[in-house]
């Protein structure tokens, strides 16, 4: 496996994952009780906001290996894989930003006990962030963009080229 097949995006998605799914093992919320102990939740506890973005991790990492790493063609999906990778890092990312900003408790209705923001969390959300940015970037890589059947050569925002791509002017002047 060669790791100099990898973009710079894709190598920060990759390192960003790892860490967050490092990060889903550390505490997230807790309670530290002093010499008596300490209680905590790790990110398996959060289906929407730990267990969702790690999901979505896993399929942007998947992706990038099967398209570097495998002769294995993948469909092609209505829009191109760079922006599904700046959709996918911006959703795991804003699910992060909402479980630091949305408090986390235990206990039911008549004994609640509110918890503390514990270290992990914080660990998660700058990977997350991480994956957020690696996605932008990819948004951003020129190389294997907009390439598949059904996406329309030359229009706007599309690279020029292909078969049904005009020949370029002549150089030193006009056509005319």
């Amino acid at each position: 496996m060669d790791l100099n097949k990898l973009t710079t995006a894709e190598k920060v998605i990759i390192a960003s994952g790892i860490v967050y799914l490092i990060a889903m093992f550390l505490p997230w919320w807790g309670l530290d009780f002093g010499e008596f102990g300490s209680a905590s939740n790790s990110g398996w506890d959060y289906f929407l906001t730990g267990i969702l973005p790690l999901l979505l991790v896993i399929a942007m990492v998947t992706q990038i290996a099967l398209a570097k790493f495998s002769t294995t063609q993948l469909p092609a999906p209505p829009i191109p894989w760079n922006q599904i990778h700046m959709i996918l890092g911006a959703i795991v990312a804003v699910l992060l930003i909402l479980r630091v900003v949305i408090g986390s408790s235990e206990g039911d209705g008549s004994f609640e006990v509110d918890l503390d923001r514990m270290w992990g969390l914080w660990v998660a959300l700058l990977a997350a962030i991480g994956v957020g940015v690696g996605g932008f970037l990819k948004s951003k890589d020129p190389e294997d963009a907009y390439t598949g059947p059904g996406y329309p050569q030359g229009g706007p925002g599309y690279p020029q080229g292909g078969p049904g791509a005009p020949p370029p002017p002549p150089p030193g002047g006009s056509s005319f």
